[in-house]
């Protein structure tokens, strides 16, 4: 039994580096190596392995690597650890969706450093190492939980690291998430007297809060090209209001009179906690090299070409408390550019195009994306 994971990434190593020939051999080295780690550990996943008659030691391309349906994580609790062995082993939730039932993931505290120091390297990429007021559009209560935790809490978590104060700006009344105007005040003049601030929300939350602000008499303007409001999950009661990204960024960036490339979109799953793929400003998706995105035909899971579209596999080296290191997703997206996006990142970027038709409804926030502000 190989005792030693595989080290997903180098902290001095710019995330967006490598181009996509080199990060292949890197990544499939590294994905063997994953596998058999937690194929060892895992009796469910062992037994997927024996059943799909996958061998680890035919796997010659990235494509031909096994990978679990985020589905199955809805049905079965898949750990590489034991509980008694692993004392402080967390574990963070999906949204129920139409079935009532989320995903529940493990993460253990070398996957949860791992997962930390991974967010860490791509935001540095889009917002810089500075600190600044953070700005969360959102209740405390979101971010609370010592086992479990909700994917918006996380995501809320995720952007600590980059706060010099944090201000929650919104309450939990009779359900519901409402603005708290002193607290918004608060945050807004620390904002000013440091010059820039991010903000995070999940995006329809996001979204109804500023049409809030925009009726306020609080002053929201006199912010730099360091300020970055920043969101996720939650499009699809967005779209039934035939509000698209372009609608959306030009809403929220308008308050605060900043360009509308300074409020960034990032997609994620919470099967794959720890990599996230923020919108550069061009539109598009940036995969760092310790992970992958690859394209699937819905109906017979061949992979697709750039410019196609088709279902989301996703992997990543980072997880080791449970085999959802390699998952296809319900979500539908396409290549646009590998190497040459003219932000000047590597390796693949790619477009996210929504659900697929009849895949569960589900998303990365909570009852709160479809409650009014």
């Amino acid at each position: 039994m190989d005792e030693q994971p595989p080290v997903p990434f180098t902290e001095s190593m710019d995330v967006y580096s490598m181009r996509q020939a080199d990060k292949e051999m890197w990544l499939l080295k590294g994905m063997r190596k994953l596998t058999a780690w937690h194929q060892e550990r895992c009796t469910e996943y062992a037994r997927f392995l024996y059943g799909s008659r996958v061998s680890l030691d035919d796997v010659e391309q990235i494509e031909q690597l096994p990978y679990l349906p985020t589905s199955i994580f809805k049905r079965f609790e898949l750990k590489s650890v034991a509980d008694v062995d692993i004392p402080k082993l967390k574990s963070v939730q999906s949204s129920s969706t139409s079935s009532g039932v989320p995903s529940r993931i493990f993460v253990d505290e070398s996957t949860s450093i791992r997962q930390k120091k991974s967010v860490q390297l791509i935001f540095d990429s889009y917002l810089g190492t500075r600190r600044r007021p953070y700005i969360i559009f959102d209740a405390m209560e979101t971010a609370r939980g010592k086992n479990s935790m909700s994917a918006r809490g996380a995501a809320i978590m995720s952007l600590m690291g980059y706060a010099s104060k944090f201000y929650f700006v919104m309450d939990i009344q009779d359900g519901q998430l409402v603005l708290n105007e002193e607290r918004l005040s608060e945050a807004v003049q620390a904002a000013k007297a440091a010059g820039d601030f991010i903000a995070y929300g999940f995006t329809y939350i996001l979204y109804q809060a500023h049409e809030k602000l925009q009726g306020m008499s609080l002053s929201f303007e006199g912010f730099g090209n360091q300020t970055f409001l920043i969101h996720s999950g939650g499009w699809k009661k967005l779209q039934s209001l035939a509000v698209d990204k372009e609608i959306f960024n030009q809403t929220i960036s308008s308050v605060w009179t900043v360009s509308p490339n300074q409020v960034i979109d990032f997609y994620g799953l919470v099967e794959q906690t720890g990599v996230i793929y923020p919108d550069c400003p061009y539109g598009n998706k940036h995969v760092p090299y310790y992970a992958d995105v690859i394209i699937r035909e819905p109906h017979t899971l061949q992979t697709l070409q750039p410019g196609e579209t088709g279902l989301l596999q996703l992997m990543n080296l980072l997880p080791l408390a449970g085999p959802n290191h390699s998952v296809i997703t319900d979500d539908l997206g396409k290549i646009i550019h590998i190497d040459d996006c003219p932000c000047g990142r590597k390796g693949k970027a790619f477009r996210f195009n929504g659900r697929a038709p009849k895949a569960e409804i589900r998303g990365c926030g909570d009852v709160y994306a479809e409650e009014s502000l």
